[in-house]
């Protein structure tokens, strides 16, 4: 009942990041700030015209409406101090007091997590980059974070799911569809939830996005991410915002090189000046990771079915499916089968005139 009565309080007042964590600070308990006299409250804030307006919505407020409200949009509020809350967000310098969760929230434990983020006005040279980095991380079991803008956010996304990877979305808006932004992106983010991953935001669902939430909501992808990896930026960008805050927690940077005329390679480029990992394949970020090839390899052939890893097995070099066949004697039909799954899950390539290898 703590995160209610949280999510009561940050329905009374305009939403501050501050105000939930000096309230709980001060009374010891969400409930009772809540059961609190208005004067309190106001006092606690800093601010006494607050006074008059806690009286007034306070009133207004049923704790069972707002509960069955949240249930209806499938959110799941958590407070800083439940055990579910992510243990990597606490370490930032101003944890969230409350989050609102949508869908299958990241394993507590889980590790490395990449942040993938960049401009909106993302071009064909970034988007394609996005994809060739993203889905060999995807498929690796590493879990994929994004601020599910248009660009570079909304590729790292789709790039993920289309993978059968897990992503979480951190919005700068509420989660209600009504409100969230970008509202091109209602449909990604419904595809996100059915993909088993997360929309996490710390603003209460019915919030509309403004200027100011965003900086706030990138602080939160760097939190949660074990490293951050750059895909074009322009020179001041809230991409530069995501990366500083990396930095200040200790998480490794990345950036991927991109043409020296491009505008959206001056951040990239700046950060690598700066000493910023530099990724030209998927291999640079797996070993800023401090990841094996073994565990690379056993991460990627964890979804297989038996017949699709006895081929994958035999390619130990390219082969043809001839070759494959008559080693594991089976009809060439079958092999051709098998291979075409595996080559629609990336694991294998068409070298041409029929031999494949491994990707």
């Amino acid at each position: 009942m703590e995160a209610i009565f949280a999510h009561a309080l940050n329905c009374v007042a305009e939403f501050n990041p501050k105000r939930l964590a000096n309230l709980y600070t001060h009374f010891g308990s969400y409930e009772t700030a809540w059961r609190a006299s208005a004067r309190e409250l106001a006092e606690v804030w800093e601010d006494p015209e607050f006074e008059q307006v806690v009286n007034k919505k306070r009133s207004d407020i049923s704790l069972e409406q707002i509960q069955k409200q949240l249930e209806q949009l499938h959110v799941t509020p958590i407070t800083k101090e439940d055990v579910s809350y992510p243990n990597q967000l606490r370490q930032i310098s101003s944890p969230p007091a409350l989050l609102y969760i949508e869908g299958a929230l990241l394993p507590a434990d889980a590790k490395p997590v990449i942040a993938v983020v960049g401009t909106r006005m993302a071009t064909s040279y970034g988007r394609e980059a996005c994809r060739a980095l993203v889905e060999p991380l995807a498929k690796a079991g590493i879990p994929i974070i994004s601020g599910l803008a248009a660009g570079i956010d909304t590729e790292a996304h789709k790039t993920t799911l289309a993978a059968h990877g897990y992503t979480a979305a951190i919005l700068g808006s509420g989660i209600d569809r009504n409100v969230l932004y970008p509202s091109s992106n209602k449909r990604l983010a419904d595809e996100i939830i059915s993909g088993g991953g997360t929309i996490i935001s710390e603003y209460p669902p019915h919030f509309k996005a403004s200027n100011w939430t965003f900086p706030l909501r990138n602080r939160i992808i760097a939190g949660l991410s074990s490293g951050v990896l750059v895909i074009e930026a322009r020179e001041k960008s809230g991409t530069l915002i995501t990366a500083r805050y990396a930095l200040e927690l200790g998480r490794d940077v990345m950036a991927v090189p991109g043409s020296i005329f491009s505008a959206t390679s001056k951040t990239p480029h700046a950060l690598i000046r700066d000493g910023a990992t530099p990724v030209t394949s998927p291999e640079d970020i797996f070993h800023a990771l401090g990841l094996t090839d073994t565990y690379i390899d056993e991460q990627a052939t964890r979804h297989m079915s038996e017949e699709e890893q006895v081929v994958f097995d035999t390619l130990i070099e390219p082969r043809s499916t001839n070759d494959i066949g008559r080693m594991l004697e089976k009809r060439i039909g079958d092999i051709q089968r098998i291979l075409a799954l595996l080559e629609i899950h990336g694991m294998v390539r068409n070298m041409g005139n029929g031999i494949y290898r491994k990707t």
